[in-house]
């Protein structure tokens, strides 16, 4: 069953991304929660004209948040490298990890993050 994004919901994560979590490359984030940020800052990042300042300033949240999300697989952050050192093919490879379910359990990186609340029906 596909869960629904409430707006407001996503607006409150990548903020909770960009200001408290901007410099936090350790933990695991969830694949809901990876994806609230990521595609918000993918959108803003292809803006004409301003895309480029803004992909400069969410490069730390971004990376950061892409290695929460590889420890949540149980993957080393540090193939965050793979954008730098292979472009037309590292990208599509991080973004096949980051869309795999995270590991149910703890594993070297830490608990697994909470899951989120089920929405009200």
């Amino acid at each position: 069953m596909a869960q629904s994004f409430d707006f407001n919901e996503v607006v409150e994560n990548f903020k909770k991304v960009v200001s408290t979590q901007f410099f936090c490359f350790d933990g695991r984030m969830n694949k809901r929660d990876f994806w609230m940020y990521f595609i918000p800052a993918f959108i803003l990042g292809i803006i004409p004209f301003v895309g480029w300042l803004i992909g400069l300033i969410l490069l730390l949240p971004t990376l950061g948040a892409t290695a929460r999300r590889l420890h949540d697989i149980g993957k080393t952050g540090w193939l965050n490298i793979l954008w730098i050192i292979c472009p037309p093919i590292g990208p599509i490879v991080l973004i096949v990890l980051c869309i795999k379910d995270g590991d149910k359990e703890a594993n070297a990186y830490g608990e697994a993050p909470a899951a989120p609340a089920a929405p009200a029906e």
